[in-house]
């Protein structure tokens, strides 16, 4: 990791207060802000990112990005979410009854994909044609005539809790974790890709190379 390319974003001031645990929260705060940072201000319509974080403690206001580069990954230029799960592929699960580690323990806190894609209204009911290519695992989000251009952020701690910062184009963002009792298991979308950072954050956490 030491040499991909560092990036730094600041913590807000106060954390978002979404999850009783400490450590979640400043994960999904941290997220929050990296999609603000690294997604809105920088613009629509660029590449998607693999990068893991850094977070020194819970206290800390600066979080360190490492980009992962893109040859490392995704060097066929293929989709991203089949380039990650194809990285994953063979690399093994982690372990039940994970011992719970802190952030500044670790050498890192997580790891999370950015990408743009195509999403649909969430108050409607899945067309017929969409049932059947959801179950044939085809996309076709980008056909239907009230498709919406989202960007996503699917991100894993090391403790494997799950987070997911989903932004609609023009709308704000919002914060999700599939961990967390009682949330929206609906609203994280597909469970491919973080199945595939998990293996990948838990690689790393363990000193192993998955690239």
């Amino acid at each position: 990791m030491q040499f991909w390319e560092k990036r730094t974003v600041f913590m807000p001031s106060k954390p978002l207060g979404l999850f009783q645990d400490d450590l979640a929260d400043a994960m999904a705060t941290a997220l929050h802000a990296i999609e603000a940072r690294e997604g809105e201000r920088r613009g629509w319509d660029r590449p998607a990112r693999l990068f893991t974080v850094h977070l020194a403690s819970l206290d800390s206001r600066s979080i360190e990005l490492r980009m992962v580069p893109t040859r490392s990954w995704n060097s066929r230029n293929i989709n991203p979410a089949d380039a990650l799960i194809n990285v994953a592929r063979n690399l093994p699960d982690p372990p039940e009854g994970l011992r719970r580690r802190e952030y500044a323990d670790s050498p890192l806190a997580g790891a999370a994909l950015m990408f743009e894609g195509w999403g649909r209204p969430n108050d409607r009911e899945l067309t017929e044609y969409e049932q059947r290519a959801a179950e044939l695992g085809l996309r076709v989000n980008h056909l239907a005539p009230d498709r919406t251009e989202t960007r996503c952020v699917y991100g894993v701690d090391i403790n494997q809790q799950q987070f997911h910062v989903f932004r609609a184009r023009g709308e704000e963002a919002r914060v999700y974790s599939s961990s967390e009792p009682g949330s929206d298991a609906s609203a994280t979308g597909s469970g491919l890709i973080p199945h595939a950072l998990n293996r990948i954050a838990h690689a790393l956490r363990e000193g192993h190379r998955p690239f």
